[in-house]
């Protein structure tokens, strides 16, 4: 391993964010406004501030990249090749928020995405009620297109763990009161949480878990598993509550590719009565396919990783 690892080991939840709900208002105006050759040139000078003043996340990307590449290729990075593609990283994130934009001000529709493995892709559309496993991993806003029209209109419902949600919220309503996306800010997972949830898979709409982020109040609830051949971990939560929901449980990520959006869906798990003593081994075989997969798609696109924290040793507070 050719860079140390990070010795931040706090918790995701735990870092600040940076950045603020005006800045981000700036970049929309910037982006609706003077166009993306504009946002562009503003954006490169803005992602290198971060670059060079983000320790934590500078160190934490190199470390994810150099575990792909080892994984990957068995190469060992320099540090210079780890400087430059981990710059890359940041940039790419940086240009994924025109996408988020564009999602969210309703410019990407669903002529705009190229959706891998169809046969998948109808078993999610005829759903009737589903539960999505996601990543921060590309940009799984732009997916909002495939249920925002025509007979395949469906409200997603994102859970999230994030304080500024409902700030958020309001904002996306301000930019396009029409976003197909519901955003729910769950802190405390609990009974009344579960029967929200339930209701919503009842009627017909999708939950989509980002299950690559531990619990923020149960943060040693997780599972082991393999990922780019080192064992991270994968809370528990997700994968008990797809058993819950009784619903057919999908795997999407949306990435970009030469110009395009790529939606990748894969079945991940179909609905079925777990015994209680059987659930525990269950869920971890869950976990563990989920980091195999995810391990997969980063290889895929490996610039396209937007977690800014120490993920293989993100259990303490």
């Amino acid at each position: 391993m050719s860079e140390p690892a990070v010795k931040e080991d706090l918790h995701w939840s735990k870092f600040k964010e940076r950045g603020s709900m005006f800045g981000i208002e700036v970049l929309v105006f910037v982006h609706k406004y003077l166009g993306n050759w504009i946002f562009k040139v503003i954006l490169f000078p803005v992602m290198i501030y971060f670059y060079l003043t983000g320790r934590v996340a500078r160190q934490s990307i190199h470390h994810y990249l150099a575990n792909l590449h080892q994984h990957q290729h068995d190469i060992t990075l320099t540090k210079a090749q780890l400087f430059r593609k981990g710059f890359r990283v940041f940039y790419c994130f940086g240009l994924a928020i025109v996408d988020k934009f564009d999602a969210w001000l309703g410019k990407v529709n669903i002529d705009d995405i190229d959706i891998v493995n169809d046969e998948a892709y109808q078993s999610l559309i005829n759903a009737q009620g589903s539960v999505i496993f996601s990543a921060h991993l590309g940009n799984m806003e732009v997916c909002r297109a495939i249920f925002s029209s025509g007979e395949n209109k469906r409200k997603l419902n994102v859970i999230t763990y994030n304080e500024h949600t409902p700030s958020f919220n309001n904002f996306l309503k301000k930019v396009n009161k029409d976003a197909a996306i519901n955003f729910i800010h769950i802190n405390d997972f609990g009974p009344a949480d579960s029967i929200q949830l339930k209701q919503r898979i009842e009627e017909g709409e999708a939950i989509v878990i980002f299950a690559d982020r531990t619990s923020v109040n149960n943060p040693d609830s997780v599972y082991q598993a393999p990922f780019l051949g080192e064992d991270a971990p994968f809370a528990k939560g997700p994968f008990a509550l797809a058993a819950i929901m009784e619903c057919p449980v999908f795997l999407m990520f949306c990435v970009k590719e030469q110009g395009r959006y790529q939606a990748y869906v894969e079945e991940f798990a179909q609905p079925r009565k777990i015994k209680r003593k059987e659930r525990d081994e269950y869920f971890s075989s869950l976990a563990t396919k989920y980091a195999q997969r995810l391990a997969y798609y980063c290889q895929k696109s490996p610039y396209q990783w937007f977690n800014f924290f120490n993920f293989w040793h993100s259990t303490k507070k």
